[in-house]
């Protein structure tokens, strides 16, 4: 359950990551269904016809956020073809098995003792999140997932 600080904090910075220079290529919405969630479609850098919308999640507003990929037509969270083929996303399991994301640190229990690969403190989590996704998507990305 999200803290009365949690949301205050969610819908601030909401707003503010509008201005950040990146945000020309997103599409944010709030997501209805959780209180600490959006929806962000984006693309990466050198293929900006290959469009994909990206659905966050926080249980904790200061721990990693849960990153799933979304069918834009359908809105299938099953569909190995709305993932992004980037280092660490795995479109057949539908996640992301990265230190920055839940289902890379409950795949990984190990991680939260490492100091390289535990999340660190963040003071704009969603800043964080959003921009993780875009670096992934511009630095690593190799085409869309198959089905």
């Amino acid at each position: 359950m999200a803290t009365q600080l949690e949301l205050a904090l969610f819908a601030k910075e909401f707003i503010k990551v509008k201005n950040l220079p990146e945000a020309e290529r997103w599409e944010l919405e709030r997501d209805k269904e959780v209180p600490l969630g959006l929806f962000v479609t984006l693309h990466p850098l050198s293929r900006p016809e290959e469009r994909y919308r990206a659905r966050i999640r926080w249980n904790d507003y200061f721990s990693a956020f849960s990153l799933k990929f979304i069918n834009l037509e359908t809105g299938s969270v099953i569909d190995p073809t709305a993932w992004p083929q980037c280092f660490g996303f795995r479109p057949a399991s539908f996640d992301a098995c990265l230190p920055w994301t839940a289902e890379g640190q409950a795949l990984h229990p190990e991680w939260l003792a490492s100091g390289n690969q535990s999340f660190p403190a963040i003071e704009v989590p969603m800043q964080y999140a959003l921009l993780r996704v875009q670096l992934s998507l511009d630095s690593t990305y190799q085409g869309r997932g198959r089905a």
